[in-house]
Formats: C-alpha cells, structure tokens, sequence
C-alpha cells in the first residue's frame, strides 16, 4: 500500500468515503478508530470518511457473536451514539493533519422504517453524509454466513432471482434515501464463483438499471476496495458497471471499507489503475466548507 505522508491537507484522489468500521462499536472490526484514522495520516489521504454501521433496531437481526457479548439493540444504538460523538471530537483532534467526515452506512431494514430512521440519525446525531448499502435480500443477510444467504436463495426463488432483487434493492435505497455515496455496488458478487456466473443477462439488465438510479439520484458510486480483499481480483463494482458508470456521467469515489487500520487505503494505487482501464478519468470528493459539504472533482491522471 505504501506509506505516504499527508501534509497539506489539499484534496487529492488518495481519499476514501466508506472506511472506518472500528472495533468499539462494530463487533466484526479489528481495530481502534484512532489507529485506523493514524494509518489513513500515515498512508497520506487527504481526507477520511468514517461510516459506522447503523444500529439494527430488531432484535431478530443481531448477529450471534453480538449475542454472546450480550449486546441488544439498546446496545447498539447506545454505540451509535457514542460514535457520534467521538467522531466530533477526533474531526478537530485530527484537523491540520487529514480532512475527516462524519458518516454512517445505512441498511434498507427494517423495511417499513428504514428511510426515516436513516434521515432521522443524519439530522439528529449532526451526520456530514450517507453511504447507502444493501446487505439484505427478501430479508435475509447476505454476506454474514452461509447459511442466511441459503435463505435468502430459497425465499428469492434461486440464485439469478436474488441477484435480481438485490440491484432491485440498491435501485429502491437510491431512489428512496437520495444518500450522498452509494456502498459496494455489486456485494453479491462475493457469493458467486465468477462476474460471468453472476451477471446472466437478467443480472445484468438489473444491475444497469439500479446505476441508471444510483445516477438519477446524484449519488456517488463507491469504488470500493474491500473487493480485493475478499479474492474477487477486483474492487466493486464489475467492469462493465464501472464503464457504464463513466459512460452516464456517474461519481465515482474510493472506498476502502476498512475494518482494521491495517485495510485503510488498501491497493489504492491498483483500484487507481481499474478506473482508469474502464474509462474514470476522475474521483469525487466531499469537501467540507462554509456551506456543507462540497463536491470536488479530481483528476486520477
């Protein structure tokens, strides 16, 4: 990844917009967020943007290992907001040093409340931006284990179905929550043995017509290099996503959805290199100023 140091503080195209998961208050992550938000100084971004999972608000949505530490849905919103909180002090801690914003992923559950509850923590926890994601098809989670994803095949009606309903999913969230960043495009990829075997022509269909939403909403697309890391040889989205995207006019940022501070900036320079071969001539960032925040186009080349 190499190790770069930031010193002006100038936007650049070495940013992330989904990053920092940290381990008090996401059960998967490795790290403390101060370590993530040192190695992202110490790899030279210029601007950082930490987005904690939103707090699931069923308590049938817990994952197991939350369980055996015996946090509740009370938990996890106590969590969240802490988060909020600490990301306020560290801005100015850090600030002089790396641009960081205050973000949080949002889910598409619970279904009849999902929306509201996204838009409410945004104003009431003072929230800079969305990443909107979708990890869950017909109701079930699909990157958790196998098993659920199983489920959520069954209750789709097959794997082409689930793929199907799951850009269905990413077109209604876009429409639906307008979030400034759109996360991991094409996740479901991670349960498919190949792009080829996934994007059949009905896949593929849907999945252009979820980017024609992403782009309508004037989100930004996340180019998101947790695809490295999980064996796909390749950020997301696909290739042809990431053309089609060039081709429409779409924002593009970089993502590196970093659990550890180890993840942070991860294989930048080869995610660099994807957007330039599928046709990306630039990254968009979300600039801080007087007014909010301020989209800035810059040059990959």
């Amino acid at each position: 990844m190499g190790s770069r140091v930031n010193v002006s503080g100038a936007p650049s195209w070495r940013a992330s917009l989904h990053g920092g998961h940290s381990a008090a208050y996401c059960d998967h992550a490795r790290s403390p967020l101060r370590d993530i938000l040192d190695a992202a100084v110490e790899r030279g971004l210029c601007l950082f943007g930490v987005t904690e999972h939103a707090p699931r608000t069923e308590p049938e949505r817990l994952y197991d290992e939350e369980r055996a530490m015996g946090w509740t849905v009370e938990t996890l919103a106590a969590l969240f907001s802490a988060y909020a909180r600490e990301v306020n002090a560290l801005k100015e801690e850090y600030a002089g040093r790396i641009v960081i914003l205050k973000g949080f992923e949002a889910e598409v559950v619970p279904e009849a409340s999902w929306e509201e509850m996204a838009l409410r923590w945004k104003q009431n926890l003072g929230f800079d931006y969305i990443v909107g994601s979708v990890h869950y098809v017909a109701g079930y989670i699909i990157d958790y284990k196998p098993e659920y994803f199983r489920l959520a095949v069954e209750a789709a009606g097959g794997m082409e179905p689930a793929a199907v309903r799951y850009f269905q999913a990413v077109a209604e969230m876009a429409e639906r929550l307008r979030p400034e960043v759109v996360g991991h495009f094409d996740l479901i990829r991670k349960q498919f043995s190949s792009d080829e075997s996934l994007y059949t022509p009905r896949v593929s269909r849907a999945a252009l017509e979820a980017l024609e939403a992403v782009r309508d909403a004037g989100c930004i697309l996340d180019i998101n290099t947790g695809g490295y890391r999980k064996g796909l040889g390749r950020p997301y989205p696909a290739p042809f996503l990431v053309r089609a995207a060039a081709d429409m006019g779409l924002r593009a940022c970089l993502g590196d959805d970093s659990h550890a501070s180890d993840e942070v900036a991860w294989q930048f320079e080869d995610a660099r290199e994807y957007l330039l071969r599928c046709g990306m001539r630039k990254v968009t960032l979300l600039w801080p100023d007087k007014a909010g925040l301020d989209r800035r186009d810059i040059p990959l080349d």
